[in-house]
C-alpha cells in the first residue's frame, strides 16, 4: 500500500512538473525591437527639396516607443547682436555652441514626462530639456554664456526646421503578424549631407527595455556634387563661374521683361 502511493505521488510530481513546463514555454516570448527606414539613401539634385521618410519596425505590444534622428555632434560658432543704448542692433561677438547635433527631430507615441522620468530623459538626451543640459555655450574668450542664448539657438534651429519634437506622432498597429509601429518624417533641404542615426527605444514602466539603430545617408550626386567639389578644391574658378551664372540669368531676366514691356 505505501509503495502504491508512493509511486502515486511520484507520478503526480512528474505531472505537475510537466503541466507547469509545458505552461511556461506556451508564454509567448515579448517581441523584438527591430528599425528601418525608407529611403535609405537621398540623393540632393538641382530639384532637391526635401524628402519624405518612413520609419517602421516591430516592437512589443506594451511598450512605449521613442524615435530619434540624430548627426553626430559638433561644435557650431554663431554671432549674436545686442541693443545698444536701447535703440540700435550691433554685432556684439561670437558664441561657440559645443557638442550640439547639427539635427535633432523626436517622434514618440505619448508625451515623454509619460513614458520616461527626467533622469532617463536627460541620459538618453531625449527632448529639449536635455539638450540644455548637453550643449554647452561659451562666449569668444571660452567662458560659459547665458543661458538665454539656448533658447535664440533653439529658435533659430526651430526655423531652420533641423530641430524638431513631436510627442504622439509614432503609429502602433497590432495584429496577429505582430505589432509594428511607424512613423513619417518630412525630411528639411536644409539639412546638410551626410550620415544620419535613427534610433529607437522601447520604454516599459519607466524604463528603457530595449533599442534599435539604422542609418540612411543624403549625399550630393551629379552636377550638385561636380559643383560642391569645386567649390572646395578650386574656389577662385567656382567664384568666376557663379559670377558668369548669375550674369546669363539677370541678362535672361531682362531680356524677358523688355520684351513684355514692348508689348503693351
Amino acid at each position: 500500500m505505501k509503495r502504491t502511493l508512493k509511486n502515486f505521488s511520484h507520478h503526480l510530481v512528474a505531472a505537475a512538473v510537466a503541466f507547469f513546463g509545458l505552461a511556461v514555454l506556451s508564454v509567448p516570448a515579448a517581441q523584438a525591437l527591430t528599425c528601418s527606414v525608407t529611403p535609405d539613401n537621398i540623393p540632393i539634385t538641382f530639384t532637391y527639396h526635401g524628402a519624405q521618410l518612413s520609419i517602421t519596425g516591430q516592437s512589443a505590444s506594451a511598450d512605449d516607443l521613442i524615435v530619434t534622428i540624430t548627426s553626430e555632434p559638433a561644435d557650431t560658432a554663431l554671432k549674436y547682436k545686442e541693443k545698444v543704448g536701447g535703440l540700435v542692433w550691433m554685432k556684439k561677438g561670437t558664441l561657440e555652441f559645443k557638442d550640439a547635433p547639427r539635427i535633432y527631430m523626436l517622434h514618440s507615441t505619448a508625451d515623454l514626462s509619460r513614458i520616461l522620468g527626467a533622469a532617463e530623459l536627460n541620459q538618453n538626451m531625449l527632448g529639449y530639456d536635455a539638450l540644455r543640459g548637453h550643449i554647452r555655450i561659451e562666449d569668444s574668450t571660452g567662458k560659459p554664456a547665458d543661458g538665454k542664448w539656448f533658447d535664440e539657438y533653439l529658435k533659430f534651429k526651430k526655423q531652420e526646421k533641423v530641430y524638431d519634437v513631436q510627442e504622439g506622432t509614432v503609429v502602433r498597429q497590432h495584429g496577429v503578424d505582430g505589432n509594428t509601429y511607424q512613423v513619417n518624417v518630412a525630411w528639411p533641404y536644409q539639412a546638410p549631407p551626410g550620415i544620419y542615426t535613427v534610433e529607437v527605444l522601447a520604454a516599459r514602466n519607466g524604463k528603457l527595455v530595449d533599442r534599435a539603430t539604422t542609418h540612411f545617408e543624403v549625399k550630393s550626386t551629379g552636377m550638385v556634387a561636380a559643383l560642391s567639389k569645386m567649390a572646395f578644391d578650386q574656389a577662385g574658378l567656382y567664384g568666376i563661374m557663379a559670377v558668369i551664372i548669375a550674369l546669363i540669368a539677370g541678362l535672361a531676366v531682362g531680356a524677358i521683361f523688355k520684351k513684355g514691356g514692348g508689348s503693351h
